[in-house]
């Protein structure tokens, strides 16, 4: 299991990646958190985010189950085509 703070990848303005090679990253994790966040608050805003994983090097079709932890603030994700996991 991994958990990732959102923050340790972003600028020290908090506005986007640190480092170029981490846009996509940023891009991705932002999806989960608004995702999650937005659910939480009684908000659809559509269909959960794609997996973005590439087992044997073909996209993985899936989309993540997202679930907020209103306990510790933490946001655990699945995808249930390919078993990515994450908190």
């Amino acid at each position: 299991m991994w958990v990732i703070n959102i923050r340790h990848w972003l600028d020290e303005t908090l506005s986007g990646p640190a480092a170029p090679q981490l846009r996509f990253k940023v891009q991705k994790l932002g999806e989960i958190i608004t995702f999650a966040t937005s659910t939480e608050a009684g908000i659809l805003i559509g269909s959960p985010p794609a997996c973005w994983r590439r087992p044997k090097r073909k996209a993985c079709t899936g989309k993540v189950a997202v679930d907020l932890v209103p306990d510790t603030d933490q946001i655990h994700w699945i995808c249930p085509d390919c078993g990515d996991e994450k908190w």
